[in-house]
């Protein structure tokens, strides 16, 4: 992008060096091994929809201001005059169009987006302030755009829109998890909508629209029960980059399998009313005084303090003392001093827990590469400054990510030379939304492994303590099953290697009558006979939520 290398305009619009254009879902979710480096900020996304599934009469005619949810949703009687019944089904195949792509707005926590058949476009914003109004700005190029009219060109609409959100940082967690709470929900999509409508009536145009992109304001609905039991989709949406899949209402459940297959199939899409964007000049001034409320106010806060030390959070297990090496250790002695921890494993196991639940824009930030299961959070205890990684993920991946607390107790004589220490695992009553990552909704809390050696120089010290790391390992009979260089860290404090991503393993009991130990210090029966299971599933009862 040009603009990216004028001083001038990187300024103006806090660019950066590039703009990357990405057409993915979320990785967690979906099975594949797919990783976010975690090296761009999300500008805006974009909706594209097919001409042949909704074209521009259809676009133009479903819009206008409007409460959606009472007059879309929660229309009882279906109109059977002709021209009447095409409005209702453009009404019906815009909403939901423009329903998906709110839904990602509040849960990227965006301020613009839009959506696009190709010919025509449909600009959106949100305020910060009135997160159930969706505004909207139709414009057809081909119908304005004239020899001397460049700005109305679909380019010039675009790069103004996405100029506009690099001046526009994103909503803090907070505010996405308090915005969803005050919406509707509707489960629906365009192809759903559209196997609604019989063949004849989807090949017809509907009547002209008499569609005028400025509208009064009209306040909303007071939040209701939804019972939209007749706006289930048979399929899941993901057009583009756009569709993030995720329930709409955080829920306080932690049963690990709330988000079962059949759940995800029909993903629910966060509804509220839809206004034209009125033109104007005192629209504008008030455009710039709400984007600059949002820059100060929704901002999460930064997250300096440096990882507790693999000794520091084993001695908290054990009941030692304090490591004096730690950089938080002042933060860890008590009121009344000592060298003793101030409180057990499971008490900063739920202090954390009540600390996230609280608020999830202080002391919890993600970092370095999210991988195909999960994504790394620093999380520091306000209370006594313990600071450690929280492994998390998404209700989808949960059932298979908890097992690995199995793994970690089998492993517990091992935590903290070959394994980080392991303290306990959450489940968050809010939810963080990661952008390429999804609804992060659970953790695994333990101490900072170190870096990964994928970036080190294969030197033979660090092969030969990877060797002895997975050689102890298998001694206790766990194969890891993944074993990449990905999922090993080099620990500088230790000097050790640290094997993580245990939701692959495998367990291989021994016959206990007869076993010995073999070359590679591996516990085996004499007669070669092994059972093993697969750690996909805890596999006795649950989980404990501290190891």
């Amino acid at each position: 992008m040009e603009l990216c290398n004028k001083p001038q305009a990187r300024d103006r619009f806090a660019l950066g060096e590039a703009v990357v254009f990405e057409n993915h879902a979320n990785a967690i979710d979906e099975d594949d091994d797919t990783v976010d480096d975690g090296n761009y900020t999300l500008l805006t996304t974009v909706e594209y929809k097919p001409p042949h599934k909704l074209s521009v009469e259809n676009l133009a005619a479903g819009l206008r201001p409007m409460n959606l949810w009472e007059e879309v949703v929660q229309l009882d009687a279906i109109p059977t005059e002709e021209n009447a019944k095409l409005l209702y089904n453009a009404e019906q195949m815009t909403a939901s169009t423009l329903v998906q792509e709110f839904h990602v707005m509040i849960n990227e926590g965006l301020e613009f987006s839009y959506i696009t058949n190709g010919l025509a476009y449909v600009l959106l914003r949100v305020y910060d302030n009135d997160p159930t109004t969706l505004y909207y700005y139709f414009c057809n190029p081909n119908k304005e755009v004239d020899s001397d009219a460049l700005s109305r060109t679909a380019i010039a609409r675009v790069l103004c829109l996405c100029l506009m959100s690099c001046r526009s940082p994103v909503r803090n967690q907070d505010w996405r998890n308090n915005a969803r709470q005050q919406l509707h929900v509707w489960e629906t999509n365009l192809d759903y909508e559209r196997g609604r409508i019989p063949d004849d009536e989807l090949n017809k145009t509907p009547p002209s629209s008499e569609h005028a992109p400025s509208s009064p304001y009209v306040p909303s609905s007071p939040l209701s029960s939804p019972t939209a039991d007749n706006y289930r989709p048979v399929t899941r949406s993901q057009a583009g980059c756009a569709p993030q899949s995720t329930d709409a209402h955080p829920s306080e459940s932690t049963d690990s399998d709330s988000d079962s297959p059949q759940v995800a199939a029909g993903r629910k899409r966060n509804l509220s009313q839809l206004t034209a964007s009125p033109p104007g000049q005192q629209r504008s001034r008030q455009i710039e005084n709400r984007g600059s409320q949002s820059q100060g106010s929704y901002r999460e806060e930064p997250h300096v303090e440096l990882f507790c030390t693999q000794k520091c959070l084993l001695g908290l297990k054990r009941g030692d003392n304090l490591d004096i090496t730690c950089p938080n250790v002042e933060r860890h002695r008590s009121v009344a001093g000592g060298d003793k921890h101030p409180i057990t494993t499971e008490q900063l196991v739920g202090l954390i827990k009540q600390q996230l639940d609280t608020t999830l824009n202080r002391d919890c930030s993600p970092f370095g590469s999210s991988g195909s299961y999960g994504a790394p959070f620093k999380v520091t205890c306000r209370r006594y400054g313990y600071t450690v990684v929280g492994k998390g993920t998404t209700s989808y991946r949960w059932s298979e990510v908890s097992s690995e607390a199995t793994i970690y107790r089998i492993l517990r004589e091992l935590q903290g030379s070959a394994v980080p220490v392991f303290l306990g695992l959450i489940d968050l009553q809010m939810i963080y939304y990661l952008h390429g990552v999804g609804a992060i909704q659970h953790m695994l809390l333990m101490g900072w492994g170190g870096e990964h050696t994928s970036g080190h120089k294969p030197t033979k010290e660090l092969l030969r303590q990877i060797r002895r790391s997975e050689k102890e390992i298998r001694a206790l009979g766990v194969h890891h099953g993944d074993f990449r260089r990905e999922n090993i860290l080099w620990n500088e404090e230790l000097r050790r290697a640290l094997i993580i991503d245990f939701h692959r393993c495998k367990l291989v009991r021994p016959d206990r009558k007869k076993r010995s130990v073999d070359g590679n210090g591996l516990l085996e029966s004499k007669n070669k006979k092994k059972k093993a299971i697969s750690c996909g599933t805890p596999t006795a009862g649950n989980v404990p939520n501290a190891v």
